[in-house]
């Protein structure tokens, strides 16, 4: 009796019993299944997605690197990382994400407040995790903002101290032309520039030539000495124009599609790839890479 005791604790994760193995989270391989399989906490800003923001993790001697996830612009870190929230814990990663950027007025939309200010809640962020922990450092994986967030956050933060790698998916270090959307931002009459920055300041910093992103690559690169960044494509991405702004100097930059026709992923997409969860475990623990896989994924705006 006290053995099926000690198993269902362990099946709800109330304890940890040698010999008994934790079920693995479902994988939902795609957007849809992902926000079906619980759309209500996928709305929710506090909700963090399976597998995720477990405060009493321990980094394992295999994965000492806990990882934080980063959401895209106009996302929450429900909808964004369902797919690979539950792909880096089922590999034994301490997983953790936050919802950032968000106003108060609309608290399920993330990433609309300026990057500087959601940087500087992703250094608040990461010294909990390395405090609950106990972990010296830890690793960043994020998608679209959240690649450009985090490089903001290593360069002129002092995040490069303790992060290890920067996984990048469908990522922006330079910038947007988004079809002229950008320029025209930038340009607007000051009515209207007041309201943009009072919705999305974000928006405005993606133009090319704004100051933060002169900041961010001041010097030639956002890149930081000292911090492996793998940068990962889908097979169109038509939000970040151009697409050289996803990539850096002396970084791994693949597409998904490099050796796979069957993935059509773009740039939301990718975060539901199986092709793309396997490059993020490569990159994040190379001595254990494993083969590519290569499966069907579709475009979510194509």
């Amino acid at each position: 009796m006290r053995r099926w005791i000690a198993v269902l604790a362990a099946a709800v994760g109330l304890v940890a019993v040698p010999g008994v193995a934790r079920a693995e989270l479902p994988v939902p391989y795609s957007l849809a299944g992902g926000f079906f399989a619980n759309p209500t906490a996928a709305l929710n800003p506090n909700a963090p997605p399976p597998g995720s923001n477990d405060w009493r993790c321990a980094p394992s001697a295999a994965h000492p690197r806990p990882v934080v996830l980063l959401h895209g612009l106009g996302a929450n870190q429900g909808l964004n990382w369902s797919t690979m929230s539950p792909v880096l814990k089922n590999a034994g990663y301490c997983v953790f994400s936050l919802t950032y950027g968000a106003h108060w007025w609309l608290p399920s939309v993330g990433g609309l407040r300026s990057m500087r200010e959601s940087a500087a809640s992703l250094d608040a962020f990461v010294e909990r995790v390395r405090a609950a922990t106990g972990a010296d450092e830890v690793d960043l994986v994020g998608h679209s903002q959240g690649s450009t967030v985090a490089a903001y956050y290593l360069k002129r933060l002092g995040g490069a101290d303790v992060v290890g790698t920067l996984v990048g998916l469908s990522p922006n270090y330079a910038g947007t032309s988004l079809y002229g959307l950008t320029h025209l931002a930038d340009n607007l009459p000051p009515l209207l520039n007041a309201v943009l920055e009072g919705v999305c300041a974000s928006c405005k910093e993606y133009y090319p030539g704004s100051a933060f992103m002169k900041d961010l690559n001041a010097g030639g690169s956002a890149a930081v000495a000292g911090v492996r960044y793998v940068n990962v494509q889908g097979l169109v991405e038509q939000v970040v124009l151009p697409n050289s702004s996803g990539t850096l100097p002396g970084a791994e930059n693949t597409r998904v599609s490099d050796g796979c026709a069957l993935d059509l992923s773009d740039h939301i997409s990718i975060v539901s790839s199986r092709r793309a969860a396997r490059t993020m475990l490569n990159a994040l623990d190379p001595g254990s890479a494993e083969p590519l896989p290569c499966a069907f994924n579709p475009p979510f705006l194509s």
